[in-house]
């Protein structure tokens, strides 16, 4: 199959196109370009010279990914971090290697960060902050952080993004979107995978991290949600001082936990802080179904009165009633060992392919349970049951929402640093407590529901007599009216009446050139010899019928 121009009709788009296959190729993937038909189009329209890769780079097509990504920028930076979430999508070994992305660049000019916030809050920089750090504390892609202090006397991080980066990442996603919208058409794996789908899922995501309001509220969640919890301190925002462009945050001087797991404090032990991290997090989980995404050490510190502090709330998800109360069960049917109604929970959770050998899921499910069965809780290990489950999603082709991915990966995450910090931590264990204080809300919730369903059908039970009495006067009237609708039908109801209209229009057609024709041969009156009304009528008749043809055309349903 020959590749058209597809991709390329924004034209503007032209170089970084140019730009975007270079890279691939230069790490490697020229077949991979070709199975997708878009080696060709490199081959008739740039340059072609193949420019190889430095002879240092690593051999694994995993490794070679993550630097391709790396220098295409922000955007695919960003692409690679999600995609390293998503276990049911890529196999292990592309999840760990693209999990090592990093997202720091070079600081942009302290002037130009000065002139954004300048800008952003309409202020001049020192009638804002009565002290701002020129030297960046981190630097990535999106944005940068410097410390400041506020004439009110607290201490706060100033997060502001890098100039131009909006325009940057949206063309980069407009073109992502572009080529997986060719893939879907012209491969095979298009109708299995739906890469389109994907990347307009993978484009509001990245969106949503370019916008600083939304990490703003994500932060303000959090501090009202552990507001009474004495163990953990959340940020402040200062909302006076954030914009869609820049975010202000109260800072706090701790250790992070990078730094003490190298180096842990005699207070609070680590025994103690991997206990109260799972807590924490279960509770973000089974009780507030809000959740920090990337509970990597990085994004904690440990303050000096032994809280846990959180930081870098861009990445969160949110899980439902209904979807923690399919989490219950999804574990009821897996401690009754009955992989049917699992993979039934399991089915309404996920994106479902057309088809699916259901009979086969069950039987790879009753695999993977039967290495659970009887295992004690504390010898669990969930990083491990979830990545057999999403290799098990990943052969039948079941993709989930970005927030359950997410979930998987941030107790993947929670898991490797509870380990590390206490090997005999079992985190399966420390899930039980929410997990029956989840079974006794959905008892709640359930209750709730069948009280409501009760008063709706107890209002029918009530009007019931009078609605049924003024039926009955209807009919008996004969003023009863039945209204049917069938929105099914409107399509092909529309076909059929096009259809009628350009068959009738097609013989009315016809008739009049075939009269037309006999009244050239058999016509002899003067004033038709005079005045060439038939020949007229025959142009006029050729037009119509061109125009017909044209708009059959058009419409696609020849």
């Amino acid at each position: 199959m020959k590749l058209g121009l597809g991709p390329l009709r924004q034209l503007r788009h032209l170089e970084r196109y140019r730009e975007i296959l270079r890279v691939l190729i230069k790490y490697g993937f020229a077949q991979v370009l070709d199975e997708l038909h878009l080696y060709g189009l490199r081959e008739r329209i740039f340059a072609r010279g193949r420019k190889k890769a430095d002879g240092a780079a690593p051999q694994t097509m995993e490794a070679r990914l993550r630097m391709a990504l790396t220098e295409l920028g922000p955007a695919f930076v960003k692409l690679g971090q999600l995609l390293s979430t998503r276990a049911d999508l890529l196999p292990p070994s592309f999840i760990e290697e693209l999990s090592r992305l990093q997202d720091r660049v070079p600081p942009f000019p302290t002037d130009q960060a000065e002139a954004i916030l300048a800008s952003e809050l309409n202020a001049a920089l020192e009638s804002r902050f009565a002290r701002f750090d020129p030297e960046p504390l981190a630097a990535a892609s999106i944005g940068q952080v410097h410390r400041a202090l506020l004439h009110t006397g607290e201490e706060v991080v100033v997060k502001i993004k890098r100039p131009g980066v909006d325009e940057v990442v949206r063309r980069d996603l407009d073109i992502l979107i572009e080529l997986a919208s060719f893939v879907d058409r012209n491969t095979h794996l298009g109708p299995l995978y739906q890469f389109t789908r994907i990347a307009e899922e993978m484009k509001q995501l990245l969106l949503r991290e370019l916008d600083y309001t939304i990490e703003a509220r994500n932060a303000q969640r959090f501090r009202q949600n552990f507001a009474a919890e004495g163990r953990v301190y959340m940020p402040r925002v200062f909302w006076e001082s954030s914009t869609r462009n820049v975010l202000t945050l109260e800072y706090r001087e701790g250790i992070s936990l990078n730094r003490y797991l190298e180096q842990p404090l005699l207070q609070p032990p680590p025994q103690k802080v991997a206990a109260i991290l799972a807590d924490v997090f279960f509770k973000q989980i089974f009780v507030d179904g809000f959740f920090h995404g990337d509970p990597h050490p990085g994004n904690i510190a440990v303050l000096p009165d032994g809280r846990l502090f959180f930081m870098d709330f861009g990445s969160a998800g949110h899980i439902s009633e209904t979807v923690r109360g399919k989490f219950i069960a999804i574990a009821r049917a897996l401690q009754g060992y009955d992989s049917a109604a699992a993979v039934d929970e399991l089915l309404g959770l996920a994106f479902v392919p057309p088809v699916i050998n259901r009979l086969e899921l069950i039987r790879d499910l009753d695999e993977l349970l039967e290495d659970y069965f009887e295992l004690p809780l504390q010898n669990i290990v969930i990083s491990e049951a979830i990545r057999r489950l999403m290799q098990v999603a990943v052969k039948h082709r079941l993709r989930f929402p970005h927030e359950l991915t997410l979930l998987a990966r941030a107790v993947v995450t929670l898991e490797g640093t509870v380990s590390r910090l206490d090997p005999e931590f079992s985190l399966a264990d420390a899930a039980r407590k929410y997990a029956l204080e989840l079974q006794r809300r959905q008892l709640k919730l359930e209750l709730r529901r069948f009280r409501s369903a009760w008063r709706g059908y107890r209002r029918l039970f009530e009007e019931f007599p009078e609605q049924a009495k003024e039926i009955l006067r209807a009919s008996a009237a004969g003023e009863l009216k039945l209204k049917l609708e069938l929105p099914q039908l409107e399509p092909v109801m529309k076909t059929v009446k096009n259809m009628v209209n350009r068959l009738s229009f097609s013989i009315v057609l016809a008739s009049l050139i075939i009269a037309l024709s006999q009244s050239l041969q058999l016509g002899h009156s003067a004033w038709l010899e005079k005045f060439p009304l038939a020949e007229i009528v025959l142009v006029g008749a050729l037009c119509a019928g061109i125009w017909w043809l044209v708009s059959i055309f058009r419409s696609g349903r020849m």
